[in-house]
C-alpha cells in the first residue's frame, strides 16, 4: 500500500496468491457405437463417411485405403439387398403355405367324412387309414339345414357370389351347383368349392347363364346336414 499525503493506495495485487493453471485442451474423439446400429444403419454410417472424406486434403490418404474399403461396403450392401429379396420371397412363401395348408385341412375334413362313412364307425378301419379316434363324449348327433342362403351376380365375368346363415359347430361347407333352365328337367349337381366359411365366390360359370345353388355342412363326429333349399341366379 502507497501513501501519499493523507489518502492511501492500495494496487490489488495479492502476492500471497497461486497463478491459475493454463487450461487444458480436451481432445476430441470418434465415435460409433456400432454394435447400436441395425444392419440398414451400419451401411448408410460407411457410405456417408466414404463421402465425407472425398475431396477434402485432411483425409487425402485414409488408413485402410479405398481399395480395401470400398470392396467391402459395396459387398456389404450387395449381401443386404439380396437378404431382403430373400426375406420378401419367404414371406410370400409362408403366406402361400398358410392359405395352402387351410385348403389341405378342408380336404383333410372332407376325406375324414368319407373315412367315417366307408369304416360305419369301426375303429380299426379309422385307424387302418391313419386318423386318430375321437374321445367318447356327448356327440353331436345332427345338424341343422343351412338357412337363407342366397346367391347373386358376381362381379367378374362367370362368377356369383353364394351364401347362407353360418351354421353352428359346422367344421366344413359343401358348396353345389347346377345349370337352371325353367322348363327343364335339371341335370346332375356338381361340387364346386369346399370351405370352411359360409359365403364364396363361385366361378368358371357360363357368362349369362343361370344357375341354381345349394351347401350343406360337416360337423363334429363328422355330422352332416341336410342340403339347404336352392338359390337361383345368373351368372355374371
Amino acid at each position: 500500500m502507497a501513501t501519499y499525503g493523507t489518502a492511501r493506495f492500495d494496487s490489488g495485487a495479492r502476492y500471497d496468491e497461486a497463478a491459475a493453471p493454463p487450461r487444458k485442451h480436451t481432445m476430441a474423439k470418434v465415435k460409433q457405437d456400432l454394435d447400436s446400429k441395425s444392419d440398414a444403419e451400419v451401411l448408410s454410417y460407411a457410405l456417408a463417411h466414404k463421402t465425407a472424406i472425398i475431396g477434402k486434403p485432411e483425409f487425402a490418404t485414409p488408413d485402410p485405403t479405398a481399395l480395401i474399403y470400398d470392396p467391402v461396403v459395396a459387398e456389404y450392401s450387395d449381401l443386404l439387398d439380396e437378404i431382403t429379396q430373400m426375406e420378401a420371397a419367404l414371406a410370400s412363401k409362408r403366406a402361400a403355405k398358410e392359405a395352402k395348408k387351410a385348403e389341405l385341412k378342408l380336404l383333410l375334413a372332407a376325406r375324414a367324412s368319407w373315412v367315417q362313412k366307408a369304416s360305419k364307425g369301426s375303429a380299426e378301419i379309422i385307424l387302418m387309414a391313419a386318423f386318430e379316434i375321437q374321445a367318447d363324449g356327448a356327440p353331436t348327433t345332427s345338424l341343422p339345414q343351412p338357412q337363407n342362403l342366397v346367391a347373386t351376380t358376381g362381379k367378374n365375368e362367370g362368377e356369383a357370389d353364394v351364401g347362407c346363415a353360418a351354421v353352428k359347430k359346422a367344421k366344413v361347407y359343401f358348396w353345389e351347383c347346377r345349370e337352371h333352365v325353367e322348363g327343364q328337367v335339371p341335370g346332375p349337381w356338381t361340387q364346386f368349392k369346399v370351405s370352411g366359411t359360409s359365403s364364396i365366390t363361385a366361378t368358371a360359370l357360363v357368362s349369362g347363364r343361370k344357375y341354381a345353388f345349394r351347401v350343406r355342412v360337416l360337423g363334429p363326429n363328422e355330422t352332416e346336414s341336410p342340403w339347404s333349399d336352392e338359390a337361383v341366379c345368373r351368372a355374371a
